[in-house]
């Protein structure tokens, strides 16, 4: 199989635009973008979220609303209209949107001396290429044996980033709970796991803590069974120990570090590792396994 060339992730996102700027006045899923752009979705999310700063519903939605915004000040069209023309299907959907990103209402704002667009993204231009600076981040590819984990699962999003919320808390409660202790068989003791998974079109998924066990573990009740396969992964070793580290590791990777590399996302699911050097006092450091073919 032949490596991916780093700018087939800018062609796949510049495509995706330029679909959803096709569609504006048109009813598209974000299914039907990552579609278009032959991607899996889950992968594809992530990738445009950190290359573009925003989510495809996010996108999606502020660009229609700026297209609309467009048509209030230079057209007579009738409000319900413009809204409906911009795939809102009600005109109180359209309006508390409206009122939500510009702080006004739509007949309100028709009478301003001005409209700030939010143009359409060029994916292709400096700003968006080399944003998040891999400084630290060490990273080298390893092939990952089947791996059994047990753990609790949570749900979050990524939605309005209340992932970045939601998982510091998850660790926090799962160590102030002792769940790790109550996991028999650990491979590691001094090591855990989170594992995002099971993503959906919405960007809502499953995160998982817990440890890698061995075979025929017991499961205890009130816990989950996460068998990951065997696989080929990138190892990104991230330094520091605070969450704003975490995450400025996790926009590196999707953001900067997979649209200009050589290989292309596998199907296995991400996940954490924390061990003895996390608590390290002079060189905190984790790992993020990507899994990659």
């Amino acid at each position: 199989m032949e490596h991916r060339t780093h700018l087939e992730y800018y062609d796949k996102i510049h495509s995706a635009i330029e679909f959803i700027e096709r569609n504006l006045t048109k009813k598209i899923s974000v299914q039907d973008v990552s579609d278009h752009a032959f991607s899996s979705l889950w992968h594809f999310q992530r990738i445009f979220r950190y290359m573009t700063g925003y989510s495809i519903h996010s996108y999606t939605r502020k660009r229609r609303l700026s297209e609309a915004g467009n048509e209030l000040l230079l057209s007579k069209r009738k409000i319900i209209d413009i809204a409906l023309k911009y795939q809102y299907e009600t005109p109180e959907t359209f309006l508390r949107e409206f009122k939500k990103n510009y702080g006004t209402t739509p007949s309100q704002y028709r009478k301003s001396r001005e409209h700030f667009m939010f143009e359409k993204i060029d994916i292709r231009s400096d700003q968006y290429k080399n944003v998040f600076d891999g400084t630290g981040i060490e990273c080298k590819p390893m092939i990952r044996n089947q791996i059994a984990f047990i753990g609790k699962t949570f749900k979050t999003t990524m939605q309005k980033n209340q992932s970045m919320i939601d998982i510091p808390r998850i660790w926090e409660s799962s160590f102030s709970e002792n769940i790790f202790e109550k996991i028999p068989n650990r491979t590691a003791p001094n090591t855990v796991q989170g594992v995002y998974s099971n993503w959906d079109i919405d960007e809502n998924f499953d995160f998982l803590v817990g440890c890698e066990v061995k075979e025929n573990t017991p499961l205890p009740s009130g816990f989950v069974r996460h068998i990951t396969p065997a696989a080929k992964y990138m190892v990104f070793t991230i330094p520091g120990n605070t969450s704003e580290k975490l995450v400025h590791g996790w926009k590196y990777i999707y953001g900067t570090w997979m649209p200009n590399s050589k290989y292309e996302r596998g199907f296995c699911d991400d996940f954490d590792v924390f061990d003895a050097r996390f608590q390290d006092p002079d060189h905190p450091v984790s790992d993020i396994y990507i899994s990659i073919r």
